[in-house]
């Protein structure tokens, strides 16, 4: 890599070592697990640099010849429409990447998002580090959720899960595990294959009442609301009990799909 003048600091607070600097913007890359960016967003940057200049820089960290950025991606689009040929960036340490890339401070991203995401950060891990266990504080500290990859496993065989519905039980028997990550991979991959059976049977359940006349936009939430068997425990409980009996749950639901209106369950 083409060397630079910056400037070399620790942030004040961790005391990470940081550079900042100017780098060719051909030589800048996203990530590539970032979210698909946003045209309007783009268009937006494009006007308040054109009004007031490049001011943020981009967060980067350096691989061999590249410069990978783990956050601005729009505004790096943006100054390449622009046709700018040179980018601030601050340089930060390879293992801060997958701290910050939960991190964004341009827009907050949903959970099919943030399943991406941690699964695209999980796989690098099981790549290069397949030995690690998945509970090490390193990994939690990346991923923040444990359920993001599993989320992110079902996401990949089928983009239309209820992610969000699920959220709430998942919260509940979706945790870290103490395996290698690369046993505990397909321990999620098996969970994703239960998340998906309980999200095709709520779709099927979903499409009887309204044909019932009885739809309304919150019908996945009542409908997993009342097949949950778990709903008044706080404590935590184990993926495959709560999973079996919601799907045991469903099935009864998808055979007489009035009962989950009848019963007047509660699903807020």
């Amino acid at each position: 890599m083409k060397k630079i003048k910056n400037l070399k600091f620790n942030d004040p607070y961790k005391n990470n070592p940081l550079n900042i600097t100017l780098v060719p913007i051909e030589s800048l890359e996203v990530i590539s697990y970032q979210r698909k960016p946003s045209q309007y967003h783009i268009k937006h940057l494009i006007n308040s640099i054109e009004r007031i200049g490049f001011i943020v820089p981009l967060i980067v960290v350096a691989r061999e010849d590249r410069y990978i950025i783990i956050d601005g991606q729009h505004r790096f689009l943006a100054a390449k429409e622009l046709g700018i040929n040179k980018l601030p960036v601050i340089i930060v340490p390879d293992y801060l990447a997958k701290l910050m890339i939960n991190f964004n401070i341009e827009k907050e991203l949903n959970i099919r998002e943030k399943s991406h995401v941690a699964l695209a950060v999980y796989q690098e891990y099981l790549q290069n580090k397949p030995d690690i266990i998945e509970s090490d504080p390193e990994i939690i500290d990346a991923l923040e959720q444990a359920y993001y990859i599993t989320l992110g496993i079902a996401y990949q065989k089928s983009e239309k899960v209820a992610g969000s519905s699920f959220e709430s039980i998942l919260k509940k028997c979706d945790f870290f595990l103490d395996f290698k990550i690369n046993e505990a991979y397909s321990l999620r991959e098996k969970r994703a294959e239960k998340i998906l059976i309980a999200n095709s049977l709520i779709k099927e359940i979903s499409q009887k009442l309204k044909e019932m006349d009885k739809w309304h936009p919150y019908i996945y939430n009542q409908i997993i609301s009342w097949a949950n068997p778990y709903k008044k425990r706080r404590l935590p409980t184990e993926f495959d009990d709560l999973f079996n009996e919601l799907i045991d749950n469903l099935q009864t639901a998808r055979e007489k799909p009035q009962i989950v209106i009848t019963e007047n369950k509660l699903y807020f």
